[in-house]
């Protein structure tokens, strides 16, 4: 028999023969698969009135990203979250979160980049995230080890959570062992290629000696170059004084990589369960050409997780749960600088600036750029580490009441977080210099000290500490009619302890939560609670009651259309804990206003002065929220879920400032005076069947848009268009622009535009307000916020036949205004020796006429082009294929002889398509952070 028959049969057979395990996807099962709201407070999805999606294990490991945080993009109805540039070795370089968009406008715990660093987003829009119901990270989380996801959303699902949930929570679950009798391992591999960083283009050293020579001439200045020096760096014949370089391919390569290796060890009996994991991760970094022999300052990290979860009885009536995890973990990379600020490099200096080396051989520099040589940074400084440790650690204990009256239970339990992030550097200096003509001759100058030995140093960089401790009694019963009633009493307290200063915080929370159902019907659910801070001194406590209701409709599982229908409805009350300025209850002083003289020896001294007021008498931020929805089940094959949802926050702290002249000379404090509404609604989709052949299809969509808008506020505009009031909480404001100004003529026939002076090229903007004169007071609101997209959706299409299985996940985003200005070095061109990109020269006004997008080009800082405006601001919209793969289940007659269950190759991809509506970057991220990239991860995992 040929070789090629032999193998068409064969395959043939593998394909034809049935899989070790059936993990298709199937709907849930509504009675059995458990909803968490917190504190040992559980509902099944079938009586629930809370508005919460999970996401399991398996739905989990579809996708490439090794880190928990990266794994969600996409995934959960009412989850958006959003990916980050910068090395993921590095501290907050996962993704970001956020449930029902910015509810508020106070400071922010969430960031994003902007102008070569992070900076807060407007609206404190930080979502509570907890892992086994403690408050954790999970950037260095792993998706094996984790059993299910869920998102909780609405006053009945957060209303457990006190001030820290307001904002919605993401519940994580992590792996425990099983009650089957039996020992399992189970082992997994997987290598990552991440290439295509993407990011601007920017111009050669032609083009930008060019574009220089017409901002200088734009300036009224002399062009900064002659003909026969543009024809050098076109053709590189003097490489040394007229450079070409490009600083992305020499510094960067093309691809990185990073590889993952897990093996557990789980299983037990009625009495002990036990899950075991040791992970470890390696990633390696972009950079060209690290190793220096004494040193490597490759962007790397290695991490390993090491988890034990035990639970077990220690009597027919005592029940033990224990966690631990350990996380060691070590990066790698140059002093001094990150991974954003070394990408960043390539959008602040020129391709002409220098070159890589002088002609005496030392690194290129400047007196304009002095050392911003990346290369000599990677190469010629030394090197970087970090040394990051981490523990978690919980434990519950719970004891059957049944003595006392049956169905009541105590429990009592507590944790210890710590975590601690040492710097230690290998550095030594180097020499930098430059070449030029004097006399006809080709001169060096050289700065800078070559030092031949790494110089040691390290320093504690970060660190914190969370502990909490929580007990009470729960009970649950079923009446005579086959009602259920159950209630949980809880008292729980937390200290959280981070860096710097007003950091250490504490929390108590005394609640009631109580559940009632009829007949599979009618659901009820109160809870009643009561939370303590002492982040909000003097306002500590808050009464925050919350109420859900159900009706389940239709409970039909043999019907051939609508197999189940419940609508939910719940509204609540609850609190913020943030206040804008820490001590704000006390009078602020200044030391230095003016001098008084005393003594007879005319001593003197600064005298002191009131600068604000104490804010002491207020409300703590209050948060009044509605959510109607319903779940569907229709031909035991579609789910569907709807929820439109309400919410004011009042007694927004907001400066007074503006409330006094400044005639007073004393700044007013704050006033609890601001108010926000949110609202909107969330779709889901979910659609699994599985054929008499065996062929399973899934599919599934998800859709969400919401809105916000600022009801009051404390302040006193010029005119109707400067006030906030009726404009989105995280507004962007800026000039509407009418285009660019085509002749001095038209200039001189427009409203004055006060910002400095105006040439041909420039952009002229709308006279709002009617005054005849353009200035401050003729800014708007934009139509949508800056901080996180409006509108979130998502799709999702998997296959799977005789082993062969497909999953595609794509994520999409629209309705944010992003400021391009911010993305310094791609279209802040020119002014302050910056970068050009070829997206700005292509479409400034001196290179695209009548089509330009952009204004004229300059070496000055042009105030009337800077200003915020529809110039700058972009509505951007995108759409990323997130997730995608292709696996296979080795049959049965191949795996069992072997004595394992379940054997599955795969290749997954990430970032592979994208599109949007900005040409020159990334939409999803407009930084000049390092890039995301899209990735191919090939891997096998295997199950004994």
């Amino acid at each position: 028999m040929k070789l090629k028959n032999i193998f068409i049969y064969t395959l043939a057979g593998l394909c034809a023969a049935p899989v070790a395990v059936n993990a298709q996807v199937t709907l849930s099962d509504k009675t059995s698969q458990k909803v968490d709201l917190g504190y040992g407070v559980q509902q099944s999805e079938f009586l629930t009135t809370a508005a919460a999606t999970t996401i399991t294990a398996e739905e989990l490991r579809r996708t490439s990203a090794i880190s928990l945080a990266d794994a969600l993009y996409g995934k959960l109805l009412g989850l958006n979250a959003f990916q980050n540039t910068g090395f993921k070795g590095e501290e907050g370089r996962g993704a970001t979160f956020n449930i029902r968009g910015i509810q508020t406008t106070a400071k922010n715990g969430t960031q994003m980049y902007r102008d070569g660093q992070m900076q807060d987003i407007p609206g404190e829009a930080g979502i509570l995230i907890l892992v086994d119901g403690i408050e954790r990270p999970i950037d260095r989380l792993t998706v094996e080890e984790v059993e299910s996801v869920t998102v909780l959303k609405d006053a009945a699902a957060v209303a457990l959570y006190g001030h820290e949930g307001v904002n919605g929570v993401l519940l994580v679950k992590t792996k425990h062992g099983t009650k089957d009798g039996k020992y399992h391992f189970k082992a997994g591999l997987s290598h990552k290629i991440q290439f295509d960083p993407q990011s601007a283009d920017m111009v050669s050293a032609y083009d930008y000696a060019n574009a220089l020579n017409r901002a200088r001439l734009n300036d009224g200045g002399t062009a900064a170059y002659s003909d026969a020096e543009l024809q050098k760096f076109k053709d590189g014949s003097d490489p040394f004084v007229y450079p070409n370089v490009n600083w992305k391919d020499e510094t960067f390569k093309k691809t990185a990589h990073e590889s993952n290796a897990y093996l557990s060890f789980f299983g037990g009996t009625d009495k002990v369960q036990y899950y075991t994991q040791l992970d470890y991760t390696d990633g390696r970094g972009l950079y060209k050409n690290p190793d220096q022999g004494d040193f490597n300052s490759q962007l790397k990290y290695s991490k390993a997780n090491i988890r034990a979860n035990v639970d077990f009885e220690v009597s027919s009536t005592t029940r033990v749960s224990a966690n631990l995890l350990g996380i060691l973990m070590e990066t790698n990379g140059v002093p001094d600088v990150n991974s954003n600020d070394a990408w960043w490099h390539l959008y602040k200096v020129p391709a002409l600036a220098f070159p890589i080396r002088t002609a005496g051989g030392v690194w290129g520099g400047s007196q304009t750029f002095g050392d911003y040589n990346l290369l000599a940074k990677t190469q010629g400084r030394g090197f970087m580490k970090t040394h990051q440790r981490q523990i978690w650690a919980n434990m519950t204990l719970e004891q059957d009441l049944d003595f006392i009256t049956k169905g009541l239970k105590f429990y009592v339990g507590a944790s210890y977080d710590n975590s601690s992030n040492t710097i230690e550097t290998r550095s030594k200096g180097y020499q930098y210099g430059w070449n030029y003509y004097s006399g006809g001759a080709m001169q060096e100058t050289v700065m800078g000290t070559v030092e031949d030995k790494l110089v040691f140093n390290h320093w504690v960089d970060s660190q914190w500490r969370i502990a909490t401790f929580n007990a009470g009694f729960r009970y649950a019963t079923q009446l005579n009619n086959g009602d259920n009633l159950s209630a949980n009493a809880n008292y729980n307290m937390k200290s959280e302890i981070r860096d710097n200063r007003s950091n250490t915080w504490y929390r108590a929370n005394w609640q009631l939560a109580m559940h009632y159902d009829h007949a599979n019907r009618l659901m009820a659910d109160v809870v009643l609670a009561a939370n303590g801070s002492n982040r909000s001194y003097p306002a500590k406590w808050a009464f925050s009651p919350t109420l859900g209701l159900g009706y389940i409709f239709a409970n039909n599982p043999e019907s051939s259309f609508l197999n189940y229908g419940k609508v939910r409805l719940s509204g609540g009350i609850q609190h913020s804990d943030y206040v804008p300025q820490p001590g704000l209850w006390q009078a602020a002083w200044d030391s230095s206003h003016g001098q008084f003289w005393y003594g007879t020896n005319f001593a003197s001294s600064w005298g002191a002065f009131l600068t604000q007021f104490p804010t002491d008498d207020f409300v703590q931020e209050t948060a009044y929220k509605a959510n109607i929805g319903t779940d569907l089940r229709i031909a035991n094959a579609l789910d569907v879920t709807l929820d439109v949802f309400y919410q004011q926050r009042r007694n927004i702290l907001v400066s007074a400032s503006s409330l006094n002249s400044a005639v007073v000379g004393i700044q007013s404090s704050y006033d609890d005076k601001g108010r926000i509404a949110s609202y909107g609604m969330e779709l889901g989709l979910r659609y699994a069947k599985t054929f008499s052949n065996g062929l399973n299809i899934n599919a599934g969509a998800s859709f969400s848009t919401v809105k916000n808008e600022v009801l009051q506020w404390i302040e006193t505009p010029a005119y109707p268009n400067l006030s906030r009031v009726n404009g989105p909480a995280d507004d962007e404001r800026g000039l509407i622009a009418l285009g660019f100004f085509q002749s001095q003529e038209e200039i001189d026939n427009s409203p004055v535009q006060q910002f400095g002076q105006v040439k041909v090229g420039d952009i002229k903007y709308k006279d709002v307000n009617g005054d005849n004169v353009i200035n401050e007071n003729d800014f708007v609101a934009q139509d949508y916020g800056n901080a996180f997209p409006a509108l979130n959706y998502a799709f999702t299409l998997g296959a799977e036949y005789k082993g062969f299985g497909i999953n595609a996940t794509f994520q999409g985003a629209g309705h944010q205004v992003k400021n391009l200005r911010y993305v310094d070095g791609v279209w802040g061109a020119l002014s302050d020796n910056r970068n050009l990109s070829q997206e700005y020269y292509n479409n400034c006004f001196d290179v695209a006429g009548a089509n330009a997008k952009y204004p004229r080009l300059s070496t000055e800082n042009v105030a009337n082009n800077a200003q915020n405006s529809t110039i700058w601001y972009r509505n951007v919209n995108w759409l990323k294929l997130r997730d995608c793969e292709v696996y296979y289940k080795l049959p049965a007659c191949v795996v069992e002889p072997l004595k394992i269950t379940c054997a599955r190759l795969f290749v997954q991809g990430q970032n592979l398509l994208s599109f949007d509506n900005i040409a020159a970057m990334d939409a999803e991220n407009l930084n000049t952070g390092y890039p995301v990239m899209k990735s191919v991860n090939i891997g096998l995992s295997v199950q004994f």
